[in-house]
C-alpha cells in the first residue's frame, strides 16, 4: 500500500509541475506585454499566438518526458513488488523538463525591454544588407520596392 501512495504522490508532483510550466508561460506573456507597453509597441494577437505555440511545444516536450517517467516509475514499482528492490520513486525526467522551461522563461522574463529592440534592429539591418547585396544598390532596391521595373532596367543599363 505504501508504494501505491508513493505513485499517487508522484502523480500529484507531475501535475503540479505542469501547472508550474503553465504559470511560467503566462508570466512570460505578462512580462512581454509589459515590455511592449514600455517600448510603446502596438500589442497585436501575434504575441498571444506565439504563446499558444509555446504552450504546445513545452507541453509536448514535458509530456514525452513524463511518459518516460511513467515507464520508469512502473519499473521501479514492479521491482519493489516482485523483488523487494527499494529505489526512490521520483519523476526525474519531468523535473528536468520543467527545469529547462523554467530556465528559458525566467531568462526571458528578466531580459530588459531594450535588448529585444536591439535584436530586432540587428535583424532588420541584416535583412537590409542582404537585400542591398542582392539588388546591388540602394536605388535598385527602392525601385523594386516601389514596383518600378523600368527604373530597375534603366539602372542595369537595359533600356
Amino acid at each position: 500500500m505504501e508504494r501505491i501512495t508513493t505513485l499517487l504522490i508522484c502523480g500529484a508532483i507531475m501535475l503540479l509541475l505542469y501547472v508550474i510550466v503553465l504559470g511560467l508561460i503566462f508570466s512570460d506573456l505578462w512580462a512581454g506585454i509589459r515590455k511592449a507597453k514600455q517600448r510603446g509597441d502596438y500589442i497585436t494577437s501575434d504575441g498571444r499566438k506565439r504563446t499558444i505555440d509555446k504552450i504546445g511545444r513545452y507541453f509536448n516536450m514535458t509530456f514525452a518526458l513524463s511518459l518516460i517517467d511513467v515507464v520508469q516509475l512502473a519499473i521501479i514499482f514492479f521491482l519493489y513488488y516482485f523483488y523487494k528492490v527499494d529505489i526512490w520513486m521520483v519523476p526525474w525526467f519531468t523535473i528536468v523538463a520543467v527545469g529547462y522551461v523554467a530556465w528559458v522563461e525566467i531568462h526571458s522574463i528578466w531580459e530588459p525591454a531594450d535588448i529585444k529592440e536591439r535584436k530586432q534592429q540587428q535583424e532588420y539591418m541584416r535583412a537590409l544588407r542582404t537585400l542591398i547585396k542582392d539588388y546591388g544598390s540602394p536605388e535598385k532596391l527602392i525601385a523594386a520596392l516601389q514596383g518600378n521595373e523600368e527604373l530597375i532596367k534603366e539602372k542595369e543599363g537595359g533600356v
